[in-house]
């Protein structure tokens, strides 16, 4: 029976895990968690949900040392749903440091989402040499983070890829054969100005009016739309278990910044441009569009926004010009002093 490991057992874990149990291929899923309670809980949900489904998913909960934990699983993949920097904290948690991301934009919290994929990547270079890593830890800028570590991820999930889940929706298509998406984690939300917004192609035509085709998606909560993302991720994870075929469109592949149309075939990625635009325009969108989410990662540098800029000079000016992707530690150790000295003070608008 084919393996995969998931890494994590918050909301985004357990939406993918569900979906996996009652639409996946018959596959061994373990759970790697730090709390027991947690991970044995989400495993026992998926057993159940497998089991009602007919789909010949099984769940193991596993804890202990990372490295130790992929060995043991020896699984064809793994996909991490975990960090250290809750995406949801500002609803259960506000204070000024959810209030600087929300100024300033979820690029913010990068060095938190990159440490945790680099040391999922590593340990699983070494645990289990060959296997695929999907991230899901903010892919469209730490993809491109693990690529200059050498850190190979095939792609991430979410992000565009719930925006093509949506547009097919709204256009109306039993697939995305003909449907290609070309945007960014930035793109969830409306852009500045029309000229900023997603690009679509359907069947090689460019279309017009992108807002209104995601405007009910941009109204749902994203806590509601984690039920549609795990759904879409674990087709994904689907495809590459079985070595099918998705036309499809992901974040961060090959490295990659932002958002692409994709196509997995036999456990390969490559991207499905539409006709007329090259690789390297694809890229130069993308990167025009990461400094609406507040950092772009480029070569061997972080460099944050306008925006993220102007927040940080006022309450960390050593950190508002960015950093080499070499000093992620550093920068993690940094970022973490800041963030622990903002969550003691209320939040502001």
């Amino acid at each position: 029976m084919t393996a995969l490991a998931v890494i994590g057992t918050g909301g985004l874990a357990r939406a993918v895990c569900y979906a996996l149990a009652v639409t996946g291929p018959p596959a061994r899923i373990t759970v790697i968690g730090r709390d027991p309670a947690r991970t044995a809980e989400l495993c026992h949900v998926g057993m159940v949900r497998a089991a009602l489904a007919g789909s010949g998913v099984t769940f193991h909960p596993m804890t202990g040392p990372l490295t130790e934990a992929l060995a043991a699983a020896a699984p064809a993949g793994v996909l991490l749903a975990a960090s250290s920097q809750s995406p949801w904290e500002s609803l259960s948690s506000p204070s000024a440091w959810t209030s600087l991301l929300r100024r300033g934009g979820f690029g913010l919290t990068l060095p938190f989402q990159a440490e945790a994929a680099i040391r999922a990547g590593t340990a699983l270079a070494s645990a289990a040499p060959g296997s695929w890593f999907v991230n899901a830890c903010f892919p469209d800028a730490v993809n491109p983070v693990l690529a200059a570590y050498g850190v190979p991820a095939l792609c991430g999930i979410g992000n565009v890829g719930l925006l093509a889940a949506s547009l097919q929706t709204a256009l109306g298509l039993a697939d995305q054969r003909e449907l290609q998406v070309l945007a960014h984690h930035a793109h969830l939300h409306a852009p500045p100005s029309a000229g900023d917004e997603a690009r679509v192609w359907h069947r090689g035509r460019a279309l017009a009016g992108v807002g209104t085709l995601l405007a009910a998606q941009r109204a749902a909560s994203r806590t509601e739309l984690n039920h549609v993302t795990g759904l879409a991720a674990a087709r994904v994870l689907g495809c590459l278990l079985t070595g099918g075929d998705l036309d499809t469109s992901l974040p961060g592949p090959l490295g990659l910044p932002g958002g692409y149309p994709v196509r997995l075939a036999a456990g390969r990625l490559s991207l499905r441009l539409p006709p007329g635009l090259d690789r390297a325009e694809a890229v130069a969108f993308n990167q025009r569009s990461a400094v609406q989410d507040g950092v772009v990662v480029e070569g061997a540098r972080v460099t944050f926004g306008p925006a993220a800029r102007e927040e940080l000079t006022r309450v960390a000016p050593d950190l508002a010009d960015g950093f080499p992707v070499a000093d992620l530690d550093p920068a993690v150790h940094a970022f973490t002093r800041l963030r622990d000295r903002l969550r003691d003070l209320p939040a502001y608008p």
